[in-house]
């Protein structure tokens, strides 16, 4: 069992998006010190944030760091997504999208009020046909010149809009967007 994996104990003093802000920071070379006086916590704390739990790989593999992951999305359904993709501008989430790939069903969370910012713009329920013509338009086009010499330099052997946009992180030359994927793969223990 992992730490922590029931939810037990005292509640972390930091949210997740300010924990993800100080870690991108503390890699820039700010000292942990530094950083856990700034936010009122022990350098043994802010530690611990960093490495409790954490998927350094982007797969969480327990319920309960998913659902805290996800805490804003309702716990019933939280199990059927298995992909999370947190659509960013620069540095600030602007939606997050939920995926359940058995199903075809995503749910999505924008927080930001203007539509030409948001993935699926005035649509506060896309549907399946939605996510996939959202992830096509921010990946590389399967028409585009010379497209399996592409795909062989980001290491793929077919098309695959995911993996394009995992590699790419769904970036284009036209804005500042861009994705980050988490993932739930439970893993199996042995009876």
């Amino acid at each position: 069992m992992s730490a922590n994996e029931r939810g037990a104990g005292r509640k972390k003093a930091l949210k997740q998006e300010a924990i993800e802000e100080l870690r991108k920071r503390y890699r820039n070379g700010e000292t942990l010190n530094s950083l856990a006086r700034e936010v009122g916590v022990s350098r043994q704390t802010l530690s611990s944030y960093f490495h409790d739990n954490y998927p350094q790989d982007g797969i969480y593999r327990t319920y309960t760091t998913w659902a805290r992951l996800n805490s804003d999305f309702r716990k019933s359904e939280l199990a059927n997504y298995s992909l999370r993709i947190e659509f960013m501008n620069k540095d600030k989430c602007l939606s997050v999208i939920l995926v359940d790939f058995y199903s075809e069903q995503i749910r999505v969370i924008n927080y930001t009020d203007n539509p030409i910012l948001r993935p699926f713009g005035i649509k506060s329920k896309p549907t399946w046909e939605d996510y996939k013509a959202f992830l096509e338009e921010r990946s590389i086009p399967k028409e585009r010149f010379r497209i399996k010499q592409v795909l062989k330099d980001l290491g793929l052997e077919q098309y695959d809009a995911i993996r394009i946009l995992e590699k790419t992180e769904g970036r284009t030359g036209e804005d500042d967007m861009w994705m980050k994927f988490s993932y739930y793969r439970q893993e199996k223990t042995a009876l």
